[in-house]
């Protein structure tokens, strides 16, 4: 039987604030034993996904992440999705978006690790009975 992805670690300075951004970002929970100051904090995802691990560490983000996550919103459209995201507290790092649907919009959390907001499900079902 092949591995499975459990968890997935974030390093950062402040484990509770950046596991409730995450949280309001994958309509998950924190785990109830997590509190604000603590050294840890993670994000309990709906639907069985990995879960999300932030643990405190003193040093801040000094490169690009290696690993980022890639977001395909639920019943969003890309563009919603991003504008809600950034409402949230997320910033606008790049905008990839191409014309006719492609691309990706990339952006950052509070503590600026990376993500990428990709087209949603019903988007790419759009665009291929335009083209089919």
């Amino acid at each position: 039987m092949p591995s499975v992805i459990r968890t997935i670690t974030f390093d950062c300075a402040d484990p509770h604030t950046l596991a409730s951004f995450w949280a309001r970002v994958l309509d998950g929970g924190i785990h109830p034993d997590d509190v604000p100051g603590g050294d840890e904090a993670s994000v309990i995802v709906p639907g069985g996904g990995p879960e999300l691990l932030f643990l405190k560490v003193p040093e801040g983000k000094s490169v690009k992440n290696r690993v980022h996550l890639d977001l395909g919103p639920g019943e969003r459209r890309r563009d919603a999705e991003v504008e809600r995201l950034i409402g949230l507290g997320a910033t606008q790092v790049a905008d990839l978006r191409r014309e006719g649907g492609g691309g990706f919009v990339v952006l950052a959390d509070p503590e600026g690790n990376e993500f990428c907001v990709e087209i949603s499900d019903a988007e790419i079902a759009e665009r291929a009975a335009r083209q089919g």
